[in-house]
């Protein structure tokens, strides 16, 4: 079972069908264009139908051809996953690890955690998204992520929730703020004062929305964005209320910078962070290590949520 084992063949027809030339193919291949195009017509002649229909430019896959390239692509997939497990049973972890987290976690946990793998296993790399809420439920949908970090507020079919962070949705002031000593906070007492909006408040806006069908009252944003940087600095100084929980603040809610004060709504108090991994792809080493990782800075996390001074 050398390098390339049964893979030669598909690895042609793979550069061929991307980029639509046997000659161009064998170009970045770096291999003679007459040895792509006898392995082509070999397994055209061992399948009994055309892959590609030759044309004066170029060539293009024929319906027959456009199967054989699912069934390729996922060979080659599965291939490259398999020889990345026996490098792992030797003790040589590695591979890429897709990871999406809602903002919070991403100034802390997710850092720490890539910290401490690289360390161990420099041999791991990692796409790391930030992406809105909207952009967090098309990425779970379409199973692209190997883990994912954000609140749990629903169930995904291709993961399963590796762990829970306990947390409450609050509002973040600074200490000198006429809210700052209170116990809990409704969102009413807080739309009497500015306010700094994450530009997609998608767990606020329908318990804001049907509390201020009673109360008459409107949050008045003075600044809306999408950045935590942006949020939690305008925060510190005193430019207005945000709204999230204690995840990504700890630090400044320990130095005294920032004061977080629970909301008062029953459906918004009590907040659960899920850690999804995905079904299939778990028991990959290089995902396994990070998952792990990412369990222990949960329950890191929750310790310095209990060390918090309570008001």
């Amino acid at each position: 079972m050398n390098r390339a084992m049964h893979a030669v063949v598909l690895r042609y027809l793979d550069q061929v069908a991307k980029v639509g030339s046997i000659r161009r193919a064998a170009e970045q291949l770096n291999v003679a264009s007459s040895a792509v195009n006898r392995q082509i017509l070999k397994l055209e002649a061992e399948i009994g139908v055309a892959i590609f229909e030759r044309r004066g430019n170029g060539v293009r896959l024929t319906p027959a051809g456009e199967q054989l390239l699912r069934h390729t692509r996922s060979t080659l997939a599965e291939w490259r996953r398999t020889r990345l497990e026996i490098a792992s049973i030797a003790g040589d972890i590695r591979g890429e690890v897709r990871i999406t987290a809602i903002p919070s976690l991403l100034v802390r946990v997710v850092p720490r955690a890539i910290r401490t793998i690289a360390a161990r296993h420099p041999n791991i790399s990692f796409r790391v998204i930030d992406a809105d809420p909207a952009e967090h439920g098309e990425e779970m949908r379409a199973a692209r992520p190997d883990i994912a970090l954000h609140f749990i507020d629903k169930r995904y079919r291709h993961y399963d929730i590796a762990a829970r962070l306990h947390t409450v949705l609050g509002a973040l002031m600074c200490a000198d703020h006429p809210l700052a000593d209170r116990k809990h906070v409704t969102l009413t007492e807080c739309a009497a004062y500015p306010v700094v909006m994450l530009a997609d408040a998608w767990q606020l806006d329908a318990a804001s929305e049907a509390e201020f069908i009673h109360s008459g009252a409107q949050f008045s944003p003075r600044i809306t964005s999408n950045s935590l940087i942006v949020m939690k600095e305008t925060m510190k100084a005193g430019l207005g209320i945000g709204f999230f929980t204690p995840a990504g603040f700890v630090d400044e809610i320990a130095r005294g910078e920032l004061v977080h004060v629970p909301l008062s709504e029953a459906g918004l108090a009590a907040s659960e962070i899920g850690l999804f991994v995905h079904r299939i792809r778990a028991g990959a080493h290089h995902i396994s290590v990070v998952a792990d990782e990412l369990k222990r800075e949960f329950n890191l996390l929750e310790e310095d949520f209990r060390a918090i001074p309570r008001r």
